[in-house]
């Protein structure tokens, strides 16, 4: 058999994850209940955090890397993902991007997910996997992307969702913004988090977030 033949079988399992995704979408639509009132969606993403971390390291031991593949993107494509559902399960008619301009000037916003009703922005959301490099002036850049935001559109919310906790301080205890509009999933990294440990690990459930943008949008007719 030639190498190519055996590099087939490798991308064959790269092509399959996309439908996948698709065919867990479309059974966890139809089949499974969504509520908002636990917290099974934060423990979804966090698990799905944790299988793309712990393969990761695989890799990582297996190459002789120093580095992991950026989990950013990864982390973003989790929230769309149950995000996306929620809307559906709730009738609401709002349409969700990922890196849209919002404005056509130069410096426009680009923010991770932008949520949509027609041409207006209802709601963003910045997703980061932690602060370790930018611990220090995280909070003075997402204000002006809130003050860029709100001069296009006034009404529209502005949330920062963290996977994580560890590797930097965390958000302050006494800020009222925390779990309103500051989210942090877990107070451990994925490769540490357990169904033993969940009730112990997570900070503020996705499900806060998720709604409150609920709450801007109409069911379908």
């Amino acid at each position: 058999m030639s190498l190519l033949n055996f590099e087939k079988k490798y991308r064959k399992s790269l092509e399959n994850q996309q439908k996948i995704l698709e065919k867990i979408y479309e059974e966890i639509s139809s089949k499974a209940p969504i509520s908002l009132k636990r917290r099974d969606i934060t423990k979804a993403i966090l698990f799905r955090m944790k299988a793309y971390y712990d393969n990761q390291d695989r890799i990582k031991k297996f190459l002789n890397k120093r580095i992991s593949q950026a989990a950013s993107d990864f982390f973003v494509e989790a929230v769309i993902f149950y995000l996306k559902l929620v809307f559906e399960k709730k009738g609401i008619d709002f349409e969700i991007h990922s890196e849209k301009r919002i404005m056509l000037q130069k410096g426009a916003l680009k923010p991770d997910i932008s949520v949509w009703n027609n041409n207006e922005v209802v709601a963003i959301i910045e997703c980061k996997t932690n602060f370790s490099r930018n611990r220090n002036n995280w909070e003075r850049e997402f204000k002006k992307r809130e003050d860029k935001l709100k001069a296009k559109f006034k009404s529209a919310k502005i949330f920062l969702l963290v996977l994580t906790s560890e590797g930097w301080p965390g958000f302050s205890k006494n800020d009222k913004k925390v779990g309103s509009q500051y989210f942090t999933l877990s107070s451990k990294w994925p490769t540490k988090i357990s169904p033993v440990n969940f009730d112990e690990v997570i900070i503020n459930p996705i499900e806060d977030l998720f709604k409150q943008i609920i709450s801007l949008g109409r069911p379908h007719k």
